[in-house]
């Protein structure tokens, strides 16, 4: 567990979970995240997409089992090589807004307090019950 100490508006926590991202349903990319917020990740791969590209963005919280999975819609706000920034514009269903809060909670360590008060800021992002 580690927090990217920064000035950035929500906390970002290292956690390694396999991740895929789809367009047009078809899985186009599996890789590793390496850091994950409230509002977006950076996700490890070898295959890039064009900055604005669309997707839809599935987090495994167990290996990809059939377990609990995060997933949203987003954007790739920018690349590096060999990753993906993808910034979040919708959470789908509550359980995805609530394993998202939790994940990012749970490896933020001292951080929780901060990660709490952004939650709570920006509800926004969250889907309504």
């Amino acid at each position: 567990m580690s927090v990217e100490e920064n000035h950035r508006e929500f906390t970002r926590v290292k956690v390694a979970i396999h991740v895929e991202l789809r367009m047009g349903g078809d899985v186009v990319i599996q890789g590793e995240l390496d850091n994950v917020s409230l509002n977006g990740l950076l996700l490890r791969c070898e295959t890039m997409l064009p900055e604005h590209a669309p997707c839809r963005i599935f987090l495994h919280l167990d290996g990809g089992q059939g377990g609990p999975t995060i997933e949203a819609e987003g954007l790739v706000s920018r690349t590096e090589t060999h990753k993906l920034a993808i910034q979040f514009t919708e959470l789908i269903g509550n359980d995805s807004a609530n394993h998202l809060r939790n994940l990012v909670l749970y490896n933020s360590g001292s951080h929780a307090g901060r990660v709490e008060e952004e939650f709570e800021a920006h509800v926004g992002l969250y889907p309504k019950s």
